[in-house]
């Protein structure tokens, strides 16, 4: 395993941080793109999928695999991930409007998150989904859950079973325009229908790979 930073790696979340856009509302919503990652041992495997919104049909879909050597750690996930999301985004062929990405936006505890880290160099809308909480605390305001962190509401918070769903500010989206689409990016799962298929595909792949390898 190659030699990962994570000093280092954390100094520069906290400059790229000053660099999020968290006011902007795009000014149109036509296509959604959802990015996703699961893992065969230390293979990992990235799913970028197309939808068209508002019916979030899937469009098509690009995987990339390779080897990652970079390590997990808690806070630090972008360093591991982002980069084969980032083949698999380049593979789709596609510009995009808004990207929802598996994991967290500015809910992190240096503000920078992976779904914020991915809009900073795309330079696009982001999302961020996750299911657990990473930093900050929930508030209930006029009956809407949010996730307060480093003082700033940086998540809306959906119920969706006995799940709880963070839908977080990435990059170059308001917390208003989360909650305004929220409702339209989720069909009959869990999770939004960018990233339910992704993570779907993800691991449908992971499968074929630990087939065909006899992990």
């Amino acid at each position: 395993m190659s030699f990962f930073d994570h000093v280092r790696a954390s100094a520069l979340q906290e400059r790229l941080s000053r660099l999020v856009d968290t006011s902007h509302e795009p000014l149109k919503i036509e296509e959604v793109v959802g990015l996703d990652l699961s893992y065969v041992g230390s293979t990992g495997v990235a799913v970028a999928t197309l939808h068209k919104y508002p019916d979030m049909s899937l469009v098509r879909y690009a995987v990339a695999s390779d080897e990652v050597s970079v390590p997990y750690v808690p806070g630090l996930l972008a360093f591991r991930e982002a980069p084969l999301m980032f083949v698999a985004y380049e593979l789709l062929g596609t510009d995009p409007d808004l990207i929802l990405v598996n994991g967290h936006g500015i809910t992190h505890p240096r503000s920078f998150g992976i779904a914020s880290h991915v809009g900073v160099v795309l330079d696009k809308p982001t999302i961020g989904v996750a299911k657990k909480i990473l930093s900050g605390r929930e508030v209930l305001i006029d009956g809407e859950r949010y996730l307060e962190n480093n003082g700033v509401l940086g998540a809306y918070v959906v119920v969706r079973g006995a799940t709880k769903v963070y839908m977080s500010i990435g990059n170059k989206v308001s917390l208003r325009f989360v909650v305004e689409i929220t409702p339209k990016l989720f069909k009959n799962n869990v999770l939004p229908e960018p990233i339910y298929t992704a993570d779907k595909i993800s691991k449908q792949v992971r499968s074929k790979i630990a087939r065909s390898s006899g992990r």
